[in-house]
């Protein structure tokens, strides 16, 4: 992943010692004078960077050296000595106090409301007067932005797009040809938090939102930038009004989704999906490439390849419907014998 500079800095000369007194470690272990320069998922883990793990089987598959890693006790034993460990009893909890400390937006100069001097725009583009483009934005040949939009610091929007009235976009990446409807907010902080005894921990999110080619999204739709990492939408996907896309999902190529629906954070959705409206998704599923989500499905577990669901929790559409057959028979009084 790696911190995005134009969207955010990271503080300087901050070694591992100096975060485990501001995230309260009970113990580190390894060396503590390695200075973090960079934040990662665990995945992505490189030297000099600062990741978390609470999760035994997965520390195990940890290769990286002198990096600094957030864990538990029961992590700690599996750690190659070579990396720097800050022990607390949570992890998570313990990592989002370091990014709020750690990582601040980048500095802008947000001016007057109009289009910032240090914005690039192609001179094909057509632009409101109402329109707020801020420092650092671009925008590319042959785009039209309506009314009321505002383009945050940093972004990119590509060619022949459609930024429709009063959309919000921050912290986004949009390729060629995308057309986003009116009211639509794209790369906003997404919806993640622990609970502790003192009450709630935000959970900083640093990533962005990547839109590829000729992608529609419909009106009032809330697309959330990834906590690490990134949103990711294919290209050509159709998306109606009204849809909320949280944190760290991908949505493959070519797939539509109809109004309403709801898909968590960190979903995986292959290429060609097809969802009704209303449908909704819990976190962290995978859904297979040209799958069917028939309207109001609830799904709860992964979706294989091709398959169609229905109901909730989601089940094959021919089980779906010879339950509901059973539950109408069953409503069904039986005839009385003469």
């Amino acid at each position: 992943m790696s911190i995005n500079t134009v969207f955010y800095q990271i503080a300087k000369d901050v070694t591992a010692a100096d975060l485990a007194k501001i995230i309260g470690a009970t113990d580190l272990c390894g060396p503590d004078q390695i200075v973090i320069s960079d934040i990662e998922p665990f995945d992505g883990a490189k030297p000099f960077s600062l990741i978390y793990q609470s999760d035994p089987d997965l520390v195990k598959t940890l290769a990286v050296e002198s990096a600094v890693v957030i864990t538990n006790e029961a992590c700690l034993p599996l750690i190659n000595p070579a990396n720097c460990c800050l022990i607390v009893a949570s992890p998570r909890i313990g990592f989002a106090y370091a990014l709020a400390h750690l990582v601040t937006a980048a500095p802008v100069d947000h001016g007057t409301a109009g289009i910032a001097p240090l914005a690039k725009i192609a001179d094909t583009a057509i632009i409101h007067p109402s329109v707020t483009i801020m420092p650092q934005v671009a925008v590319g040949a042959g785009t039209v932005i309506e009314a009321g939009a505002v383009l945050h610091a940093g972004i990119t929007v590509g060619e022949n797009c459609h930024i429709r009235s009063n959309s919000v976009l921050s912290h986004c990446l949009i390729g060629n040809g995308v057309d986003i409807g009116a009211g639509s907010v794209l790369g906003s902080a997404g919806f993640g938090f622990e609970m502790t005894d003192d009450g709630v921990v935000k959970f900083p999110h640093i990533g962005l939102v990547v839109i590829d080619d000729f992608v529609s999204i419909g009106s009032g739709c809330a697309i959330d930038r990834g906590s690490l990492g990134n949103t990711h939408i294919g290209a050509h996907v159709m998306m109606d009004n009204l849809c909320h896309i949280a944190h760290n999902v991908t949505i493959g190529a070519r797939s539509i989704i109809a109004g309403q629906c709801g898909i968590s954070g960190s979903v995986a959705v292959g290429q060609g999906v097809v969802m009704g409206g209303q449908v909704g998704i819990a976190p962290h599923v995978n859904i297979g490439d040209g799958a069917v989500l028939t309207a109001r499905s609830g799904v709860t577990k992964d979706v294989e390849d091709g398959d169609q669901v229905a109901g909730f929790p989601a089940m094959s559409k021919r089980q779906f419907w010879r339950e509901q057959a059973a539950l109408r028979r069953l409503g069904t009084p039986k005839a009385s014998k003469s």
